[in-house]
């Protein structure tokens, strides 16, 4: 029934994609990698073209997911769903033709969530940070909700770093027969999608080219700003899409003036990281030691607070000479 296959490289995990559409196979070409054998990275993705579908949805407000046990349920609009079983590793869903042709809602959107919904199932591990690679090194830069990360992400691209992540950055890590996480962390690759950059309305004080655009509400109730990478980092567009862990910065915005940074513990990196991971249900005991032990060796990187009341650009540059340094 699903006659069309095609072998995905996705952060780190390997998509076995089936489907009726050769408009899907066209509009995922991006992603697609050479054939490979199933491992333990390996799920699958059914994606079945349902032409009496109606075409028209809004894919970025009206996506709404329930989850039951190692089950999540998506739908967009009324009539397009999604199923995800993690027990299993698999994915199904039926689109119209509008989602089967629209390579954006593929890369930009739908396959992003896959792999943060599936991710963990397949060993690969989703980090709320942004990431930004320089030399072949890469910069973690976490910190709560609100705290300016994006907006820091976009004023560090433009100072000289490349953007790999502004949101969520995946981690993976090749096989190691050491216990040791701080053995395990050079073990590790970190990933981005080339997602656009989300940057919310107040961006507009820092970046002014803002104000001829609109802010749109998206499917989780936020209002913002939607950008490729070549159209807010001020350089050519020349992806980097994995990197080798570094540094871990944690930001605090501040009222006071300047920019300070100060070490902080493996244990409060990793406090961080597994406080803001996504609950995942008690059938899936495997992922769930597979990502905490993902967690600590990440957290086993060195790490600091970065306290600003500086501007972006001003923190980027600091960022910049510290990193030169360290």
């Amino acid at each position: 029934m699903l006659p069309l296959q095609a072998d995905l490289q996705i952060a780190g995990a390997h998509c076995a994609l089936a489907t009726n559409s050769p408009h899907i196979l066209a509009a995922t070409s991006r992603w697609h990698a050479s054939a490979r054998p199933r491992t333990d990275r390996t799920f699958d993705l059914e994606l079945l073209l349902d032409p009496s579908l109606p075409n028209d949805r809004d894919v970025k407000s009206q996506t709404h997911f329930r989850g039951m046990h190692h089950l999540v349920f998506a739908t967009i609009g009324s009539h397009e769903v999604f199923t995800f079983d993690l027990a299993r590793r698999r994915v199904v869903g039926a689109v119209s033709q509008a989602s089967a042709s629209d390579a954006d809602f593929w890369n930009s959107h739908w396959l992003p969530i896959t792999i943060g919904v599936m991710g963990t199932t397949v060993g690969v591990t989703p980090l709320h940070s942004a990431c930004l690679d320089r030399n072949g090194s890469a910069l973690l830069l976490a910190g709560n909700s609100g705290a300016g990360k994006s907006t820091l992400s976009v004023a560090l691209a433009r100072a000289g770093f490349s953007l790999i992540s502004d949101d969520w950055t995946y981690i993976s890590t090749t096989a190691s027969d050491s216990l040791d996480p701080r053995a395990a962390k050079d073990k590790l690759t970190v990933h981005g999608l080339q997602a656009p950059v989300k940057l919310l309305p107040d961006a507009v004080r820092h970046f002014p080219e803002l104000a001829t655009r609109t802010p749109r509400m998206w499917f989780n109730g936020e209002l913002a700003f939607e950008l490729q990478q070549n159209e807010i980092c001020g350089v050519p567009a020349t992806p980097t899409t994995h990197s080798r862990p570094r540094w871990l910065l944690f930001l605090d915005r501040t009222i006071q003036p300047g920019c300070d940074f100060s070490s902080i513990s493996a244990s409060e990196a990793r406090d961080f990281f597994e406080s803001s991971a996504e609950r995942l249900p008690t059938q899936l005991p495997a992922a769930a030691a597979a990502r905490s032990s993902a967690i600590a060796a990440i957290s086993n990187c060195p790490a600091w607070r970065v306290r600003s009341g500086e501007t972006p650009q001003t923190t980027a540059q600091a960022i910049r000479g510290f990193c030169e340094k360290n």
